[in-house]
């Protein structure tokens, strides 16, 4: 076997080579202000690789702890080790403080909530700028609107105190409720608050009739307070409230691919946690980093869907089938909303404030080896007759006009549909509808009867052929002229000649 032989010039060549480079470090490291030992500038490349993220103590975030092993960045981790990922996870409650430490650099991805989004990206925001690149989970429970004994419906919220931090998704759920009957944020009390926890700890001092909080304090007011129930919750407002991530626009265009990976190793670790049976390990980790018992952690996973790239997809409006509840569509409702009430001012667009680019590259490569398909929507078994007589939560009113003795939805009819109740169909997707028609008194009321039944079954079909609903999950009612008979009123009356869109009690 021959060996290599090293000349003595060459030998004497090397040396002084390591000894002018031992040289130079040590010039440097004499220098001040900028002085570094030699185990910095040896690591410096290897804490160059590291990306830190900001979350805050929420169980939704408990995929990403549990697939790093912990807040630290390892090469002993499920992360690195797939995917090559060295995550630092920062647990940041204060949302300014995360919010600043983002902006500066010190935090290169954040947390957000979709729906939110558009209160921090108003006209000259300094968040201009951050995109939106992927959702993590959607609030299936985590959030809830309580109630004391005596506020049964969403009607009965009108005139009283209601604790919700303005401008989080406890407020966007408040909004969209009271949508669901009608009512607006000028029909209640509001009492302003900074968290859901501050919201519950109000309500239990009985400073307000309806706390608006997180799990588990819902649970804990249910139980510590007779009378008290959870009227609403993201289990029936079950695509309303996403987490996301979100980056600086010129970090991602410089680190596009470790990015990628970082977002790649989350969708990984969300779908092995949309399995039941491995939260008990995550919950161990995840408790010990956010400094809570693993019920904590364990509860809230079960309250939460985790996104896989399908379910990803969809949200993001990258696959044209998907007639579900966009990103899109939460956005610029929610940005509508928010400027409205005086919480923001011309928020730039949903496509300026989101990124589809990582996405689309993660879908192209089609790496992933675990399933990333996107849930299925709920399926309704054909309404039983306890079903049918549920007492309903909601109930709001609309006129859709239809051409006299006729069933047909004319297109002005098909629109109002579009934008009075269908938004509130695909948000409230997990709770069953009952569509009632009315007639005016005029007629025999066995034909104001069938011609109401048949009315309220149109809406019903178009809903499902539409958007691609559950049938049986709507209930069809034909009041006929009841209504109108009951208040005394005869002829043609147009207030009579209502559709109503009740949503039911669970």
């Amino acid at each position: 076997m021959s060996k290599t032989i090293i000349r003595p010039w060459v030998k004497i060549a090397l040396v002084g080579i390591v000894v002018a480079a031992i040289g130079i470090v040590t010039l440097k490291m004499s220098k001040g202000g900028n002085s570094q030992n030699m185990s910095d500038l040896f690591s410096s490349k290897k804490s160059a690789d590291v990306i830190t993220l900001g979350v805050n103590t929420y169980a939704g975030f408990t995929p990403i702890i549990w697939g790093n092993g912990g807040l630290t960045a390892s090469e002993d981790s499920e992360f690195y080790k797939r995917f090559g990922v060295k995550l630092k996870i920062v647990i940041q409650d204060d949302f300014t403080a995360g919010r600043s430490a983002f902006k500066n650099g010190d935090i290169q991805l954040l947390y957000c909530t979709t729906d939110v989004r558009p209160v921090e990206m108003g006209n000259a925001s300094d968040m201009i700028g951050s995109k939106q690149i992927m959702i993590l989970n959607y609030s299936r429970g985590a959030d809830a609107i309580v109630v004391r004994k005596g506020i049964n419906t969403v009607a009965d919220l009108k005139g009283k105190k209601v604790a919700v931090a303005p401008g989080t998704a406890s407020h966007t759920l408040l909004l969209n409720v009271l949508e669901t009957n009608g009512l607006t944020e000028k029909d209640i009390q509001l009492i302003k608050v900074e968290s859901g926890l501050e919201a519950a700890q109000v309500f239990k001092a009985l400073q307000a009739d309806v706390a608006v909080c997180w799990a588990p304090d819902d649970a804990d007011l249910v139980a510590s307070m007779p009378g008290t129930k959870v009227l609403f919750s993201t289990r029936q407002a079950s695509n309303l409230i996403t987490d996301g991530l979100i980056v600086r626009e010129d970090y991602l265009d410089k680190n596009f691919d470790k990015v990628k990976n970082v977002v790649e190793a989350i969708l990984w670790a969300n779908s092995e946690l949309n399995k039941p049976a491995n939260r008990a390990k995550a919950a161990k980790i995840a408790a010990k980093a956010f400094g809570t018992d693993e019920d904590f952690v364990t509860t809230g996973c079960d309250n939460i869907r985790f996104a896989t790239l399908e379910d990803e997809a969809n949200f993001f409006g990258l696959n044209t089938d998907y007639t579900g509840t966009t990103g899109d569509f939460i956005y610029s409702k929610m940005a509508r909303i928010y400027e409205g009430i005086g919480l923001t001012s011309k928020p730039v667009s949903w496509r300026k404030s989101s990124d589809t680019s990582v996405l689309e590259a993660l879908i192209a490569s089609n790496r992933l080896d675990n399933d990333q398909s996107a849930e299925r929507a709920k399926t309704f078994a054909a309404p039983a007759p306890e079903d049918i007589k549920k007492e309903a939560v909601s109930n709001k009113i609309i006129v859709i006009e239809f051409a006299s003795n006729s069933a047909l939805l004319d297109n002005d009819a098909k629109a109002v549909i579009d934008s009075e109740i269908a938004p509130i169909a695909k948000q409230f997707s997990a709770t069953r509808m009952r569509i009632q028609g009315n007639t005016d008194n005029t007629g025999s009321d066995a034909v104001n009867k069938a011609l109401s039944l048949r009315r309220a079954q149109s809406v019903a079909d178009y809903l499902a052929k539409e958007y691609g609903f559950d049938k049986n999950r709507f209930i069809v009612v034909g009041n006929g002229s009841e209504k109108a008979i009951k208040a005394g009123s005869t002829g043609n009356d147009r207030n009579y000649r209502i559709t109503e869109f009740q949503l039911l009690s669970e």
